[in-house]
C-alpha cells in the first residue's frame, strides 16, 4: 500500500515536471516576441535621444508593448472564440509558470504605463526594475520547468541588473537593456523554440 502510493507520488511529480518543460517550451515563442520588441523600443528611444529618429517614445513603446500581449494572449483569445475547445487541460506546474509569467507581465506593464505617464521613466529606475523582475522569473522557472540552466539566465539578468542601474542617468542604459532583451529574453526563447521543434521532429 505504501509503495503503491509512493510510486503514485513520484510518478506524479515526474509528470509535473515534463508538464513545466513542456510548457516553457511552447511558451519559447512568446519570448521571442516580447524580446525583439522590447529592444526595438530600447533602440527606437535610444535614436530617438540621440536625433535619429523622428518617432517619439510614447507610440513606439504603445506597439512595442501592445502587439506582444496581443501575440501572448492568443490562445486565450481561440478559446474565447470557441476554437480552443477541447484542448488539452493544463497540470498544476503548467498553471503555475503561466501565472508566474502573466503576474511579471501584467505588473512590468502598468508599472511601464505609469512611469510614462508621469515621467518617471526618464528617472533610470524602471530598467533595472524590468531586469530584475525578469530574474526572479526566469530563477523561479528554472525549478518549475526542470531547465537548470534558466538559472544562469536569470543570474545574467540580475548582473544586467546591476550594469543598468550603474548608467541609469545616461542614453548608453538603453542600448544595454536592448541587449539584455536580445540576448536575455529573445535567445532564450529562440533556444526554447529549437529544442521544441526537435522533438517534435
Amino acid at each position: 500500500m505504501i509503495q503503491d502510493q509512493a510510486r503514485e507520488d513520484i510518478a506524479f511529480i515526474r509528470r509535473a515536471i515534463e508538464e513545466g518543460g513542456a510548457y516553457a517550451s511552447a511558451g519559447s515563442p512568446d519570448m521571442l516576441v516580447w524580446g525583439i520588441a522590447a529592444a526595438l523600443g530600447y533602440l527606437g528611444t535610444y535614436g530617438f535621444i540621440r536625433g535619429w529618429s523622428p518617432l517619439p517614445p510614447g507610440p513606439l513603446w504603445a506597439a512595442c508593448i501592445g502587439l506582444p500581449w496581443l501575440f501572448s494572449l492568443r490562445r486565450l483569445f481561440r478559446r474565447l472564440i470557441g476554437s480552443g475547445i477541447g484542448g488539452a487541460v493544463r497540470g498544476p506546474m503548467a498553471q503555475a509558470l503561466s501565472m508566474l509569467w502573466l503576474g511579471c507581465g501584467v505588473f512590468l506593464t502598468t508599472l511601464s504605463i505609469a512611469a510614462m505617464w508621469t515621467g518617471e521613466a526618464r528617472s533610470g529606475w524602471f530598467n533595472p526594475v524590468v531586469a530584475g523582475v525578469l530574474g526572479i522569473a526566469f530563477f523561479a522557472s528554472a525549478s518549475l520547468s526542470n531547465l537548470p540552466w534558466l538559472r544562469w539566465i536569470a543570474i545574467g539578468w540580475w548582473i544586467g541588473e546591476l550594469a543598468v542601474f550603474a548608467l541609469r542617468h545616461q542614453p548608453e542604459a538603453l542600448p544595454l537593456a536592448a541587449v539584455l532583451m536580445l540576448v536575455l529574453l529573445a535567445g532564450p526563447g529562440l533556444v526554447l523554440l529549437q529544442r521544441r521543434a526537435r522533438r517534435a521532429t
